[in-house]
């Protein structure tokens, strides 16, 4: 009797296309031609190939997270079975399964895992029908590490204000990219800015006018895990804009034979921007020490220079002393190589005097038949909250009882007529840089006049009260530090010695 896929019940096994299977009965044979192949129905998994196959993997999707120890895979492929297992086998050989395998498709699983280490990826997926009959895809699976924070929590550094600053801050994760992002609420001081792909950070620091810590949040991502924050900070200094006042130590003046007026210290004064925890040398210069010889004539000498860091305040010159037949007598010169602020000249005849030092700010004063040249004037600054002039000239002297030249404003000494005896001329004022004043040539049987010591100089420094004090004075220095005298300031003056300052 013929086969007929219309009456099956005449005998033979009944044929068609995936559309027309008939109604399934257990055990029943179906032979369909559309995916050439014999059928058999079962109860648990309906038509179903007679023939087992063996399953084939093409791919997978889906993440394995270590930060959660668990992921879900979607495998793709051929011949898969209602009862289909999937398992995970790692480079230590050892087989997990998945804790659930949904059946979606022929071509189509989804399985669940849990307990998969890192330590033994890249993992094999398998997939197994209940025949038995298995595929694998070997070196498929990896675990998408947790990132790890290399930068420590904490400061990044400290730096002054107003600086161009670049800090890293840096994550790892062997098996993503990471991105950087500040965390919900923080903020970077203003001018700075992150880089989310490499975590630079960079900028210039904003002014301010105390110390600051700014204290911000980065979260690290790699796109799967959940992002992982760390706490970073910045210190900010705030830079000490200090005014200077530099004088040096003033010259003395010339001994014996009318010797010149001495110069005053050179003074240097502006303003600079102070490191904050730096180390600044000072010094304070001595004046020109007095000069005499009784039996010779002897040219004064010369101050000290006086320091603050890189800034040098030249010692004034000593006045000079000649014989009276080798007249005019010079002034010593103000501090300074420039020969632009020297003692004036004596004046060549039978009444011999000798030219004032220059000053800071101006020539000594010629020596005239009158008497001694003038010193000259010093510079006036207002540093300390009132102003004063400092590196005065000292004055000339002259002979007889003609008229001793007068020490220049800011400090310059008085020199000295042949009759006022070996101490009547006066030495230049201590902390001005003053010149001392020139000895004369002695008179009625007196002593020899001595030329008179320079004045010493003086180191003044300012800035605001908002800035803390000076944080270490060690070494010889002898200062003050004056609160009141400028409304708003610190001001230091250093007196005498030499050291270092730290702010």
């Amino acid at each position: 009797m013929a086969v007929s896929k219309l009456n099956p019940s005449a005998g033979g096994i009944p044929f068609g296309d995936t559309a027309n299977r008939p109604t399934g009965v257990t055990g029943k044979p179906y032979f369909n031609g559309q995916l050439g192949r014999l059928e058999i129905y079962t109860q648990s998994a309906g038509w179903q190939n007679a023939v087992p196959e063996v399953p084939t993997i093409s791919s997978i999707s889906g993440s394995y997270l270590e930060s959660t120890n668990s992921g879900t895979i979607i495998v793709y492929g051929t011949n898969f079975v209602q009862g289909a297992t999937v398992s995970a086998m790692g480079s230590n050989a050892v087989s997990v399964d998945a804790g659930s395998t949904t059946f979606n498709s022929s071509a189509q699983l989804t399985a669940s895992f849990t307990g998969l280490s890192a330590a033994y990826e890249p993992y094999d997926i398998k997939v197994t029908n209940p025949t038995n009959l298995f595929g694998i895809y070997p070196d498929v699976l990896y675990i998408n590490n947790i990132l790890s924070w290399q930068t420590a929590s904490g400061s990044l550094g400290t730096f002054n204000e107003q600086v161009s600053v670049s800090v890293s801050v840096n994550a790892t994760d062997p098996d993503s990219t990471i991105t950087y992002a500040l965390a919900s609420g923080s903020t970077l001081p203003s001018g700075i800015s992150l880089n989310s792909s490499t975590g630079l950070i960079s900028g210039t620091l904003p002014d301010i006018t105390t110390d600051t810590t700014y204290t911000f949040t980065i979260n690290a991502s790699d796109g799967v895990n959940a992002a992982i924050p760390r706490t970073f900070s910045i210190n900010s200094i705030a830079t000490i804009t200090a005014e200077y006042l530099v004088v040096a130590g003033g010259g003395s003046g010339g001994s014996y034979y009318y010797g010149g007026g001495g110069g005053g210290g050179f003074v240097k004064t502006g303003s600079l921007a102070l490191g904050r925890n730096t180390t600044y040398a000072i010094a304070v210069g001595s004046g020109g020490a007095q000069a005499y010889n009784a039996s010779v004539n002897v040219n004064g000498n010369a101050g000290e220079n006086s320091t603050f860091g890189t800034i040098v305040s030249n010692g004034g010159a000593g006045g000079i002393t000649l014989t009276r037949s080798a007249m005019p007598c010079p002034g010593g010169a103000q501090g300074t190589a420039s020969t632009s602020s020297g003692g004036g000249t004596g004046a060549a005849d039978s009444v011999s005097t000798s030219g004032g030092g220059g000053g800071a700010g101006g020539v000594g004063g010629n020596g005239t038949t009158s008497g001694g040249g003038a010193g000259g004037i010093g510079i006036a600054s207002a540093i300390t909250g009132t102003s004063t002039y400092y590196g005065g000239g000292g004055g000339g002297s002259s002979y007889s009882n003609y008229a001793r030249g007068l020490g220049g404003n800011g400090g310059g000494g008085n020199g000295c007529k042949g009759t006022d005896g070996p101490l009547a001329g006066s030495a230049g004022a201590t902390n001005t840089g003053g010149g001392g004043g020139g000895g004369s040539h002695p008179a009625n049987g007196l002593d020899v006049a001595y030329g008179y010591a320079g004045g010493s100089g003086i180191v003044i420094l300012a800035y605001p009260n908002t800035f803390a004090n000076i944080n270490t004075i060690p070494g010889t220095l002898i200062y003050t530090l004056d609160t009141s005298s400028r409304a708003g300031y610190k001001v230091y003056k250093f007196t005498a010695g030499s050291g270092t300052v730290t702010f």
